[in-house]
């Protein structure tokens, strides 16, 4: 990690420059990975270790929702034409991911039929169920 200012990088708001390296080791053999990155965040706010927890979140956060939906919700293979239809295709693909997330709080489910595959071909053959729910009023917090 080192200080540095947005005229060095020539990237607005930038504050601290890091660097992680990363050995991996495939097949027997090592490589080094280099990733550089950078924030608005200075030194005295952001430490080190603060900033690998950061980038390792950002990674959670692709793993469980991105990930779900390009693998289970088959997001990327989607092939719309109209920006509306691929704003409402990805809009009901994150309310059925909200509504697997939901389901999986409910204690009694099996751990092993606690996957997104799981959950939505049963949507699929009984839909009554996910319908009901789906017509509820919304629970008010207050």
């Amino acid at each position: 990690m080192r200080d540095t200012t947005p005229v060095q990088l020539g990237l607005a708001g930038a504050a601290q420059l890091g660097l992680i390296i990363r050995e991996v080791t495939e097949k027997g053999e090592a490589t080094l990975h280099r990733h550089h990155m950078v924030t608005s965040r200075p030194a005295r706010q952001l430490s080190a270790q603060e900033f690998l927890a950061a980038r390792r979140e950002h990674w959670g956060i692709e793993g469980k929702c991105h990930q779900r939906l390009d693998v289970s919700g088959f997001e990327d293979k989607l092939r719309v034409r109209s920006a509306s239809a691929a704003a409402t295709l990805g809009l009901l693909c994150r309310i059925s991911l909200a509504l697997f997330l939901q389901w999986c709080q409910v204690p009694g489910r099996h751990q092993r039929d606690k996957t997104y595959p799981v959950w939505s071909g049963r949507q699929i053959r009984h839909p009554s169920p996910l319908l009901r729910r789906l017509r509820q009023p919304a629970a008010r917090d207050g």
